[in-house]
């Protein structure tokens, strides 16, 4: 089958769907793809949290916020690895962003007086996060029936795996249903809002779904990618339920214990802290960042796990059933942080079936969002023509830290230009031939995944890889593990060529999957080996200090033939000095 349109949108979720939107009400004719079902397929309508963060600086709770100071925000986490002409255009097109939410009736957690609940998130400075019930579900629906409504044409379950490019320009893409059906697009323009990486580690707060392979297509077309080694990872529910822990609740001291009953979090802390002020530093973000003392806490989770102390289910306990509120609410943002805690109970209570203030739960190290991604410029467009990328597919509005509730925000700002820019692309510009050649390649691809005489299941391979990451380059990092790491990249992808065993349709999506994750694992270990420094969620345990001498520069990986090659963005200096980044703990 082959389906012509000026625009492919690639993607199920928040992303995908604005871009898809906005394209089409530029004029041009419109087709959306994604891997699964239409508002589930994607990690926007994947309900882990009980909120998802949109931050708007409407200067509504502190009269001195606004996007100047958001900018600044974001720069200062970002720690001289954003690029800051893209996170300017994030931070003044958020209140308009709202303003397009409101329209599709978006629910907002309100305050006693029907205002919008605005509470201070990750690495922010002032309380600008809009609190969005669901995390960002609503947004998915009410998008999907905008989608319905223009009758933009949608292919559920279809897993394109290669970019058609004749001379660095977008011709098509190429891909498989379920039933292992070839289809063909041909396309003037791509927009991709395929999410991010997540599934590369054994624990890990994404859907089934996101494998990297908005990434790793992109890679292999031409395109490069940027800040690769700065990702965000922290601590999440494994049992009785999966669901994101949020930063607020280590405001309330739980008790943290390891699978021989043994409290063990002091152990790791360094001379002058205590638990109670490492626990407070880190119910001030909930990803793992190196810049303020309160890392401590995930490294010892990550460290007594593997180490082999682990609970029952693989992670530590976490314990609130005897909670102080009076105390809680004697405490700096007191008020807020109570009703936080009320939001996350009630959720947990109404959707997972469990009562924390009566049940102790198991918690880990999760794997969450990359912070780099393609490299994009103003307009969402890629290095290759035609091509286009936004939310956590792309890489640029952030840095070494990402702001919490950013990347929803990323995802409508930068997927509305992306949906504006590459229908104007289409306006400018005529369909190309398809290149036949590659058509023929991806074929025999299919067909040498197919008959390799192996016995490994695609699913077994991607459980070893998940291992692999989680142990070896989640949170902890230095030149040995990573090396390790990079030795068994290479092991898996000879099994993958050589060992694997493909029976079905699914398998054969599984394997091409799995090919995907270890590519993007092989471009992250790289980046994060080059990179002899620490510096916000990039730690290393061989180079503990942050080196704006030697490593002021973003990494952009790209390929050259066969092989992964790098290059460095140098960073502008005026900015990181405008904008330094705190210390509040060597």
């Amino acid at each position: 089958m082959i389906v012509q349109c000026d625009v492919l949108v690639i993607g199920g979720g928040a992303a995908a769907g604005r871009a898809a939107i906005e394209a089409h009400d530029q004029g041009s004719s419109v087709a959306v793809v994604m891997k699964g079902a239409f508002g589930t397929s994607g990690a926007s309508a994947f309900k882990i949290a009980e909120i998802a963060g949109y931050n708007v600086a409407d200067g509504l709770v502190d009269p001195a916020d606004n996007p100047d100071t958001h900018f600044s925000d974001i720069m200062r986490a970002a720690a001289g690895m954003a690029d800051p002409e893209l996170a300017k255009i994030l931070t003044e097109g958020a209140i308009d962003s709202l303003r397009g939410l409101e329209q599709m009736n978006i629910p907002f957690h309100q305050d006693g007086d029907g205002k919008y609940m605005e509470v201070l998130g990750c690495f922010a400075t002032k309380p600008r996060m809009h609190l969005i019930p669901g995390h960002a579900e609503p947004i998915v629906h009410a998008q999907k029936e905008a989608i319905s409504n223009r009758q933009i044409p949608v292919y559920e379950w279809m897993f394109l795996t290669k970019f058609l490019v004749d001379d660095n320009r977008i011709a098509g893409a190429i891909g498989i249903n379920r039933e292992g059906e070839l289809t063909i697009f041909h396309t003037k323009a791509i927009i991709m809002g395929t999410g991010g990486a997540g599934q590369l580690f054994s624990y890990n707060i994404n859907p089934a779904d996101i494998t990297g392979d908005g990434y790793s297509i992109g890679f292999k077309a031409g395109a490069e990618l940027v800040n690769m080694e700065f990702m965000q990872a922290g601590p999440g529910l494994i049992y009785p339920c999966k669901n994101m822990f949020n930063s607020w609740l280590w405001a309330l001291h739980p008790k943290v214990t390891n699978g021989l009953g043994e409290e063990f979090i002091h152990k790791y802390l360094p001379p002058g802290m205590t638990l109670e002020m490492c626990m407070d530093l880190r119910s001030g973000h909930y990803p793992f960042s190196s810049y303020d003392g309160s890392q401590w806490i995930d490294i010892a989770i990550q460290s007594e796990i593997k180490e082999g102390r682990a609970s029952k289910h693989g992670g530590v306990y976490v314990d609130f059933t005897d909670i102080n509120i009076d105390k809680l609410l004697k405490k700096k943002r007191g008020e807020e942080l109570n009703r936080s805690w009320n939001i996350s109970v009630n959720w947990l209570i109404e959707n997972r079936k469990l009562d924390l203030r009566k049940t102790r739960v198991e918690v880990a190290i999760l794997g969450h969002a990359i912070n780099g991604g393609l490299l994009i410029d103003d307009k969402a467009e890629t290095r290759v023509s035609g091509l286009f990328a936004a939310g956590e597919t792309a890489g640029g509005p952030h840095g070494a830290d990402r702001l919490g509730g950013n990347m929803i925000l990323t995802c409508q700002v930068y997927a509305k230009i992306a949906g504006h820019s590459a229908a104007n692309f289409a306006k400018n510009n005529e369909l190309i031939p398809l290149p036949h050649d590659q058509i023929e390649e991806e074929t025999v691809r299919y067909r040498a995944l197919r008959s390799i005489n192996g016995s490994i299941k695609p699913h077994h391979i991607k459980k070893e890889l998940q291992e692999i990451m989680w142990r070896h380059v989640l949170v902890i990092r230095g030149e040995d593990s990573l090396t390790i790491a990079l030795e068994k990249l290479r092991s898996l992808r000879e099994k993958c060529q050589s060992q694997m065993i493909v029976s079905n349709n699914k398998e054969l999506m599984n394997a091409i999957e799995a090919e995907n994750l270890i590519l993007v694992g092989e471009i992250i270990t790289r980046a994060a080996l080059l990179r002899k420094e620490t510096r916000g969620s990039h730690f290393r345990v061989d180079f503990p200090s942050r080196n704006d001498k030697e490593f002021l520069y973003r990494i952009a990986s790209y390929m050259q033939g066969d092989n992964i090659e790098h290059r460095t963005l140098e960073s502008e200096k005026e900015w990181v000095r405008s904008y330094p980044y705190e210390i509040v703990h060597a």
